[in-house]
């Protein structure tokens, strides 16, 4: 199926309609929604009832390029990094819950992908939205929000590269036990000799994470 841009950056329907599953992916920092859509384009045949949108983020980026991006990194840190994760956020609630209903989908019905600040949406949202989500798939990301969701059913996929000097393995690590200890059904996988890129391990490792979550394979 092709790609049709509008507002918020491009929508692909589903092989078989109507829709019955959702995947919304999240690029990185300075990205754009162009970035991500060869995974759509990957996994589709693998989820042929379900509908992908790329989102650009929903601020130009500030370092130039003519990028985009869902908060600055101008002057984040560790005492920041929070909050603007957490003001970035209603705006992207906002065009999650347009495209559910353009799709006529609920919540449950919805995965999120994230790549980088992307991902850190993306646990974002699984971390204090009460609806939660069929899944989320966060790739080279971090867990930069406080867990205050009563509904931590949404299965979470963490994968992240061994040699990512971007953002560290070791956060991996750290939201890994968050999200474990607080109920969360998770996997997590680190790839060795990787950097902070999504490789055909990746992918395959999405698509695998993709299907348990939207309900076109068992995870027996």
């Amino acid at each position: 199926m092709a790609w049709q841009q509008f507002e918020h950056g491009w929508r692909r329907a589903p092989l078989n309609a109507p829709a019955k599953g959702l995947v919304v992916l999240l690029h990185g920092v300075g990205s754009n929604a162009r970035d991500l859509m060869p995974l759509a384009d990957i996994w589709s045949e693998a989820l042929p009832d379900t509908a992908f949108v790329s989102l650009d983020g929903t601020d130009a980026f500030d370092g130039g390029f003519g990028g985009r991006q869902w908060f600055s990194l101008r002057e984040v840190n560790e005492a920041n990094r929070e909050a603007r994760v957490a003001a970035a956020y209603p705006a992207l609630r906002s065009v999650l819950e347009a495209e559910l209903a353009h799709w006529r989908l609920a919540f449950e019905r919805l995965s999120l992908v994230g790549f980088s600040q992307g991902s850190m949406m993306a646990l974002h949202h699984a971390a204090t939205s009460a609806e939660g989500a069929a899944g989320v798939l966060a790739y080279s990301g971090r867990l930069a929000s406080a867990i205050v969701s009563a509904n931590r059913s949404t299965p979470l996929t963490l994968v992240h590269g061994e040699d990512d000097d971007v953002i560290p393995v070791r956060e991996l690590e750290h939201a890994a036990d968050a999200l474990s200890e607080a109920g969360y059904p998770l996997d997590a996988y680190v790839l060795p000799g990787v950097g902070h890129t999504i490789t055909a391990d990746g992918v395959e490792l999405g698509r695998t994470a993709l299907q348990h979550a939207l309900g076109t394979v068992s995870r027996d």
